[in-house]
């Protein structure tokens, strides 16, 4: 790998914890510009020095990484455990000097070679139980830090390794050695199609460390485009919007799935789909129709937990593991005239609509510029599920866990808001929650948007919903 190109963005999180810490990082990526030896080994001699630059396409990845120290063995009590996110978006790059003549043909000479970065990688710890992290049960002195480098000798694309450095000073409690000093290192790999894995076959690392995939974004590495060139996001047009409506009756019911065992009864949803064609206006008052583009989807995923404490002088509680998935699409402004949230309407010329756009709802778009609506990218969502996690045996913690023998039921109920002036469309999830062992249900909201960074967000609107959810992504 050249020296030349290294990790951009990199820079450590502050120390968390008291008696033992947890040092994390953030911002770790490839740059946004590289030449073909730089990400592919070999390059042929005369791709190798051709300029590649960042695509529009990406893809947002988490995982959820578990550290766990236990007293006596496999089965015996927490000593000291750190649960953290792991999050990281991987995107595709494309030649940047595409065109006519000899650079299209290296163009289409780069369709063998596909090749996606990593951006805006990180590692921090979260709570995700009593708002403790690490829970450190006897106190122990030491320090757990990550570090990240790149390296090539993976297929034919380098990765990212984190590396992570363990330090436990001696313990001694009620006069009894607990555990000797020692050090330990080890790494995971940070792959640009989305896995994040062990690097290393130590054992420590495989057993004090599980990997939980938030959402599972392994993907394959597309082709290039043979048509793309440079960030063709950069020179498309932009509509900005003042105002937006979207029409209610296009949304459809989601399916109500439940869980269920012993105890426990959580009612989800899923195949929620938001509104798919908006009618917007400008400053100038002008009105348009905006429809949502499924041909370039983002897949996402946030991870909730559910508390829920029998109070004080009661041993036990009720903790439940929840996966909200989803998928992003931005909408694009339609030319004048064209509006197919009411029918089809013919363009000036006569021609009709989807004869002159084409009976695919998706195609012929290229030249329609993106909806932003007050100073942001404006998203659309399809295919969104809340749902426990890993209740079909998936990898990673128990989802379900209640300790208090009592039932316990939970049912979560989806609705949108209409936009306005002020506001795009917004997805609110109402909850309700019942528990043998407390004499009146308990309820709240949650909302569901995505910041000017385009990133989701889940938050919390009340306090009843902050006491008992915590919210991961």
């Amino acid at each position: 790998m050249p020296s030349r190109m290294r990790l951009v963005g990199y820079r450590t999180d502050p120390p968390v914890g008291d008696a033992f810490t947890v040092t994390g990082f953030a911002g770790a990526g490839f740059p946004e510009q590289a030449t073909l030896r730089d990400l592919v080994t070999p390059a042929q001699p005369y791709l190798a020095g051709t300029g590649m630059v960042r695509g529009e396409q990406q893809r947002r990845h988490s995982y959820w990484l578990r550290y766990l120290r236990r007293r006596g063995g496999p089965t015996g009590p927490k000593r000291v455990c750190v649960d953290l996110l792991v999050r990281f978006t991987t995107f595709d790059y494309v030649a940047a000097d595409a065109g006519s003549g000899p650079a299209s043909s290296r163009q289409a000479a780069l369709a063998s070679f596909p090749c996606w970065g990593v951006a805006d990688l990180s590692v921090s710890p979260h709570a995700v139980t009593a708002g403790r992290n690490p829970f450190n049960k006897f106190n122990e002195v030491g320090s757990l830090v990550f570090t990240a480098r790149l390296e090539a000798g993976h297929g034919t694309m380098p990765a990212v390794r984190v590396g992570y450095r363990v330090h436990h000073e001696r313990t001694t409690v009620d006069g009894v050695l607990l555990t000797p000093e020692h050090d330990e290192v080890g790494s995971f790999l940070v792959h640009s199609d989305g896995l994040f894995e062990v690097a290393d076959r130590s054992l420590a690392t495989r057993t004090h460390f599980l990997v939980t995939p938030v959402d599972a974004g392994v993907h394959d590495r597309p082709p290039v485009p043979t048509s793309a060139a440079g960030r063709p996001d950069a020179a498309r047009p932009v509509w900005h919007a003042t105002g937006l409506t979207a029409a209610p009756a296009e949304l459809a019911a989601p399916r109500l799935t439940s869980y269920a065992d012993d105890t426990v009864v959580v009612t989800g949803f899923d195949g929620l789909d938001g509104p798919q064609t908006l009618a917007v206006r400008d400053a100038a008052g002008e009105q348009r129709t905006a429809m949502l583009d499924q041909t370039a989807p983002e897949p996402g995923a946030l991870l909730l937990a559910y508390r829920a404490d029998r109070g004080p002088g009661r041993a036990g509680g009720v903790r439940l593991l929840l996966g909200l998935r989803f998928t992003m699409h931005r909408f694009l402004v339609a030319p004048a005239g064209v509006d197919r949230g009411t029918g089809p309407r013919p363009p000036e010329d006569g021609a009709d609509v989807d004869a002159y756009y084409g009976d695919d709802p998706t195609a012929n778009r290229e030249a329609w510029p993106v909806l932003w609506h007050r100073g942001r990218r404006h998203t659309g969502l399809l295919q969104v599920a809340l749902l426990v996690s890993g209740a079909g045996g998936g990898p990673g913690p128990d989802a379900v866990r209640n300790s208090t023998g009592a039932w316990t039921r939970l049912v979560l109920t989806p609705d949108w808001e209409p936009g306005g002036d002020d506001h795009a469309p917004r997805l609110r999830i109402g909850w309700h929650a019942s528990h043998q062992d407390d004499t009146a249900p308990v309820e709240g909201r949650l909302a569901f948007d995505v910041d000017a960074a385009g990133r989701p967000t889940l938050t919390p609107l009340d306090d009843e919903s902050r006491r008992r959810f915590t919210v991961t992504g």
